[in-house]
């Protein structure tokens, strides 16, 4: 079963080319445009990994790495940014993010860090149809 990855960016041509080049990975994407959204998501779906843009409206990435922390702290949290703001990905990782992405995303170093930070879960009964 592929990791569930949950992309938060409130750009949405990079959610978008994010979800597409993560499905072609083998991944399934579902993207949210804000924190407040994204922890919504959390609550209803099963993530197995969060790629989670550092400036949002609504909820910033670093307040909703903290809310990931406290309620859903198996999930591995790669952090992205377009400046290269030290002090935001310290912190963030500091906070508990895994490893963290600059924009413009290179798709060889995406597939990587992927590789590694987002680990397929196992099949449950519940994930099969019964017949």
């Amino acid at each position: 079963m592929p990791a569930h990855i949950l992309v938060l960016d409130d750009d949405q041509d990079i959610a978008l080319m994010l979800k597409d080049r993560l499905n072609f990975l083998g991944y399934h994407a579902t993207t949210a445009n804000n924190g407040a959204e994204g922890m919504a998501m959390l609550e209803t779906l099963t993530i197995d990994g969060i790629l989670l843009d550092v400036q949002m409206p609504v909820m910033d990435g670093l307040t909703m790495l903290k809310h990931i922390q406290d309620q859903h702290p198996q999930v591995p949290v790669i952090m992205m940014t377009a400046e290269l703001n030290k002090d935001s990905l310290i912190q963030a990782l500091e906070r508990g993010a895994r490893d963290y992405l600059l924009k413009p995303i290179d798709p060889e170093r995406l597939m990587k860090k992927c590789s590694t930070v987002f680990i397929p879960r196992k099949a449950t009964v519940n994930d099969c149809e019964h017949v």
